[in-house]
């Protein structure tokens, strides 16, 4: 069974990869891998906060239809 990444593990990875293909020492291989890696924390990233905002917007639509 695979662990879920929280949003901070998964955002601190982004960050680590996109310092790394700063990093003038970095081989074209290397900075290709760390995009490509990037690019699949980013997806968790969004679908969290996609899925964040989906729940805030629900709780703001159920708290206005309770009210008079």
């Amino acid at each position: 069974m695979e662990k879920k990444v929280s949003f901070e593990e998964s955002m601190a990875r982004l960050e680590e990869y996109a310092r790394k293909i700063g990093d003038p020492q970095i081989s074209l291989e290397e900075a290709i891998r760390c995009y490509e890696e990037g690019l699949k924390e980013y997806a968790v990233c969004k679908s969290v906060l996609d899925e964040a905002k989906q729940k805030i917007e629900t709780i703001e639509e159920d708290n206005d239809h309770g009210r008079c």
